[in-house]
């Protein structure tokens, strides 16, 4: 038997490889295609002349910088301009940033000191009032907000910060490291407010009819957005009133480039000095340590692939079990990078460690239950039916992240699955995000981070709940939506752990989804650059520690 297995592992692997291969000349076409009008990483003469300065090639700059609107502080805390009251280092473990202390007054309230002598980038002191403001105006316009913690009110007395929740959560600590939380100089917008630069720059862009908030957001990190061209580039200058010593780096020149293969060949060709989520296949293209530098780690992202518990034949346990079973997860997450996935989280938290896997890859047990179920073949054709209907699943999929894992997943358990008897074709789309709210699906790909801040609570509240807002695959079980309530009251790091990856193994055994490989993220840069990190959380990239020799 085990010989067997390993016998079909070499074979599908032989099959993934040509995907591979067909994904990389697909992108190579691209290129061709593009030419020079790509935004890649070319190099801004005028800011890398007599300093130190630093080309980056990043898959996604947003349509504004503004850390209130949608997920743009992802970028503004990438690229070393934004910062929240804590942060997460690099066991994806809570830290002080701007709140140096801060203690749990009732499971309701919590109190938080703000560092003294911090300014912001226009030299205006932070205070608890400024990181109140920016708090609030997160709440006040993004919905996103009251996902992490409903927020009862807040008080500021010199630099002191109270806030209260309207309900118990455990989760408060880790998910004010959220960018969306970003302290901003709310009233920098405000002619000459906060200093004369500040002022001009208010000025500058009112001129343009655009908002300082969306194209200069006055931060406390390490650099200062001194341009900004939306989903193209950023560039940045050093924060001469950075509070945690001095940045290693005088100017840096952010350029959006979308494809895996675009950010190798900016990287080869030295257009670009640093990059991220360079495609597993392509990272042997930077051993050369003389030339290169490769930083790896595993964190809390993962591919997943959704089944639509309500949808047709997959409202069936049973063609959601036959579907897990027949998925080869380990060779998958082999040739894409990563660890095997198992449950909803990686092994980066304690909570995705030691998971019973309940489906693992076994065609024969797959077989078994259609057999049983009443699910043949009876026309010869390879594919079962129950009723006289084919069982053949819609899979939608995009590119997700900057990365072809989605492509070369999808083609793989599409083949596995075609050899026990079930149909699947495949829907590439540029829509997918439409597709998955609607629900209009019976697979659907997505790179998600299971834990964005460290804290398994959130992702489970918004994908797993009954009915909440990111449930794509309208899972439903009345004793995971309890557990998951009495999560948010459980307020000691371990038993929150213990109690989420039990959480993890009932969505397991209830076959929801596919969690196919955990994503070892990855930061290339050339040998030149030192002290480059990468972070198991993704929304951490440019520190004051880089610089360039």
């Amino acid at each position: 038997m085990n010989g067997q297995i390993n016998r079909n592992r070499k074979i599908k692997k032989r099959f993934l490889r040509s995907c591979l291969a067909l994904a990389a000349a697909a992108g190579m076409a691209v290129l061709g295609a593009c030419g020079s009008s790509d935004s890649t990483a070319g190099t801004d003469s005028s800011a890398s002349e007599g300093g130190r300065h630093l080309n980056v090639a990043l898959f996604w700059i947003s349509t504004t910088l503004d850390p209130a609107d949608g997920y743009n502080g992802w970028v503004l805390s990438r690229i070393g301009a934004g910062e929240t009251l804590l942060r997460l280092d690099m066991d994806a473990s809570l830290e002080p940033c701007l709140a140096d202390s801060w203690e749990q007054a009732d499971e309701n309230t919590w109190v938080f000191h703000i560092r003294d002598g911090v300014t912001f980038s226009n030299g205006k002191p932070v205070d608890a009032k400024a990181c109140m403001d920016g708090i609030q105006r997160a709440f006040d316009l993004n919905d996103r907000a009251e996902e992490y913690f409903q927020l009862e009110s807040m008080t500021a007395e010199g630099q002191t910060l109270t806030i209260r929740t309207k309900e118990p959560s455990g989760a408060v600590l880790n998910n004010l490291c959220e960018p969306l939380f970003t302290i901003v100089d709310v009233h920098a917008e405000e002619s000459g407010a906060g200093g004369e630069a500040s002022g001009e720059k208010a000025e500058e862009a009112s001129a343009r009819g655009e908002k300082l908030l969306d194209t200069a957001p006055v931060c406390t990190g390490p650099y200062i957005v001194s341009s900004f061209a939306p989903e193209s580039k950023v560039e940045l200058v050093k924060n001469e009133h950075y509070w945690d010593g001095e940045p290693g780096l005088d100017t840096i020149t952010i350029n959006q480039v979308a494809d895996s293969d675009s950010r190798v060949m900016a990287m080869q060709s030295g257009e670009a000095d640093l990059t991220t989520t360079i495609d597993n296949t392509s990272l042997a293209l930077f051993s050369d340590e003389s030339q290169y530098t490769i930083y790896e780690t595993i964190g809390p992202r993962a591919n997943v692939v959704y089944m639509n518990n309500k949808s047709g034949f997959l409202s069936d346990l049973v063609i959601r079990q036959a579907v897990s079973y027949g998925a080869d997860r380990r060779t998958y997450a082999e040739l894409i990078g990563g660890e095997m996935g198992v449950g909803l989280y990686s092994t980066a938290l304690p909570c995705g460690q030691d998971i019973t896997d309940t489906y693992a890859w076994n065609p024969e047990a797959a077989e078994q239950l259609l057999d049983a179920a009443g699910y043949v073949d009876t026309d010869g054709d390879g594919i079962r039916e129950k009723d006289g209907q084919n069982i053949v699943l819609q899979y939608y999929l995009s590119a997700d992240h900057g990365s072809s894992d989605a492509t070369i997943i999808a083609q793989a358990i599409q083949s596995d699955v075609q050899k026990v008897g079930i149909g699947m074709e495949l829907v590439q789309t540029e829509n997918l995000s439409d597709i998955k709210s609607s629900h209009s699906f019976d697979l659907c790909s997505a790179n998600d981070s299971t834990a964005p801040t460290a804290d398994p609570e959130v992702f489970l509240l918004l994908h797993y709940l009954t009915g909440a807002s990111a449930n794509y695959g309208e899972y439903s079980n009345s004793e995971v939506d309890q557990m998951i309530r009495q999560l948010q009251t459980v307020f000691e790091p371990e038993e929150r752990q213990k109690l989420a990856h039990e959480i993890s193994q009932r969505i397991l055994d209830d076959a929801a989804c596919l969690y196919i490989s955990y994503i070892k993220g990855n930061t290339v840069t050339a040998s030149r650059v030192k002290n480059a990190k990468q972070f198991p959380i993704d929304y951490y990239i440019i520190t004051k520690d880089i610089t360039i020799e």
